[in-house]
């Protein structure tokens, strides 16, 4: 992190823009990004965090996360708490075994209906997380901006030298870094829900998920303009 020393309006810009990013994207509450990041510096975690976490392929997050499984042991055991757990050993040994996406749903699930109801609840988690990162990104551009052309500004004015703003380029670059690792697993997860689709078709060709699936396909162009908007900075 670049030691920074901001004038006053950009302080009072990179604070505005930490506390209000859910304004920034969706207005959907579940998808803001929540209001303790008061800094660029936390803006910036926040980013590689979310990065991170979209690497985490459907599969993993659908096995690993033991809802489905757990689901399952408490539909089958009748609630008790032991059948849960077996539920989720089931859930993440399926994944384990599955090998894909699919392969988890199919092994999980022998009825359609159940099958859609858990990829359109996978989904909508991957939705939120998404739109969650859309948020950060859109947040540590807008810093990303300010700083730069604060730093431009007075660089020409003789007030910081070649050396502040070429670190301000690397500290830009990072974050682009970290916005393209957030693009590549959303893609990755595109698709994964590509692939189970098959698994939802009806009569026609068509499918429920077809409207999330073009939804997912919007967040991710989102993603991506503001990556190029990022890269037009460098």
């Amino acid at each position: 992190m670049v030691e920074r020393h901001y004038p006053a309006r950009l302080t009072t810009l990179i604070t505005c823009i930490a506390l209000g990013l859910s304004a920034c994207g969706s207005p959907e509450p579940k998808a803001a990004v929540t209001q303790s990041a008061s800094s660029s510096a936390e803006l910036e975690a926040q980013l590689r965090k979310q990065a991170k976490a979209m690497q985490r392929t459907i599969l993993e997050g659908a096995a690993a996360g033991g809802a489905t499984g757990a689901g399952l042991g408490f539909t089958l055991g009748g609630g008790d708490k032991d059948s849960t757990k077996s539920g989720f050993k089931i859930g993440l040994g399926a994944g384990v075994a599955a090998g894909s996406y699919v392969a988890f749903i199919q092994r999980k699930y022998f009825r359609k209906e159940r099958r859609l109801e858990a990829i359109k609840s996978d989904l909508d988690k991957n939705a939120a997380e998404m739109q969650t990162t859309i948020n950060v990104m859109r947040g540590v551009l807008a810093v990303q901006q300010a700083e730069l052309a604060d730093l431009k500004l007075r660089a020409s004015a003789g007030q910081a030298s070649e050396d502040d703003l070429a670190a301000e380029l690397t500290e830009a670059n990072a974050n682009l870094a970290e916005m393209q690792k957030a693009i590549d697993g959303a893609t990755k997860r595109q698709s994964e829900f590509g692939e189970a689709r098959r698994l939802t078709l009806v009569k026609g060709g068509t499918s429920e998920i077809d409207p999330d699936l073009a939804a997912l396909s919007e967040q991710i162009a989102a993603m991506k303009a503001i990556a190029t908007d990022l890269s037009v900075e460098l």
